[in-house]
């Protein structure tokens, strides 16, 4: 695993005060979620968690397609956990899960694990999956955002996308962990804005902008042109691209 974490408490509290703007800005979110839904079966019965559930789109959609099932929600921050009045949720840490050991039909988590240990993740996963039970995962890879990370080298030497863990590294923590019937698919997805400053935006409104050993302060103006410049050469007719390396996870606890 890529050694990137800025602090727990940093995360929780960026996903929280972003709970309001969230899903006006997560188009792609919203997709991988469908994607990720279409790899489970349907009409489940027994508990089914949606770890990192954040505003909760994914323990919705869950929920309507499981009408036996007990669906919980479960996510750090609290300001995400407020949003969610209709279902069960819960506040918690998905690398030491307040769950009890197995005892979920199905683990689902929609790019939450790219913000912890996969390791821990895989384990904690496992610990509270019954005998049989399901995981279903997507979650991001290293070339996320590339377009973004290779601009930046442009203008200064501080990181500005966070690392993400390789296929490989997911696999060998599901692996490591005790899974079995372990399946990877590769996606992409894209987002598409009109000019930098719309996108920087809408990271920071997905509460996404926590970053190790990022830049204090304001770029100034100069470093600010040179950048939109830079980016300029990644334009499509749809606008300027983010692009998304998602990575599906599914495995089975035997």
């Amino acid at each position: 695993m890529t050694q990137r974490d800025p602090g727990k408490s940093a995360i929780r509290q960026a996903f929280g005060a972003a709970a309001a703007s969230y899903d006006a800005v997560a188009d792609v979110q919203g997709r991988i979620v469908a994607q990720l839904f279409s790899h489970c079966p349907q009409n489940l019965q027994g508990r089914i968690l949606d770890a990192g559930c954040g505003t909760g789109n994914g323990t919705r959609l869950l929920a309507a397609h499981n009408a036996q099932a007990c669906v919980l929600g479960l996510d750090a921050a609290l300001g995400m956990c407020r949003t969610i009045d209709v279902f069960g949720v819960a506040c918690g840490d998905i690398e030491t899960l307040p769950i009890r050991s197995a005892t979920l039909a199905m683990y689902w988590s929609s790019l939450a694990w790219q913000w912890t240990s996969p390791g821990l993740a895989a384990t904690e996963a496992f610990r509270t999956l019954q005998p049989g039970g399901l995981l279903r995962v997507a979650t991001l890879g290293p070339q996320t955002m590339f377009e973004l990370r290779q601009v930046f080298k442009e203008v200064d030497g501080f990181p500005h996308v966070r690392e993400f863990d390789s296929a490989a590294d997911c696999e060998s923590a599901l692996h490591a962990a005790g899974f079995t019937q372990i399946r990877l698919q590769a996606g992409r997805e894209c987002g598409y804005f009109a000019d930098l400053a719309t996108l920087m935006r809408s990271i920071r409104q997905l509460g996404a902008h926590v970053i190790a050993g990022r830049r204090q302060g304001l770029l100034g103006r100069q470093a600010w042109a040179r950048l939109s410049a830079a980016y300029e050469e990644f334009r499509t007719p749809g606008g300027l691209p983010v692009s998304h390396d998602v990575i599906y996870l599914s495995a089975q606890k035997e």
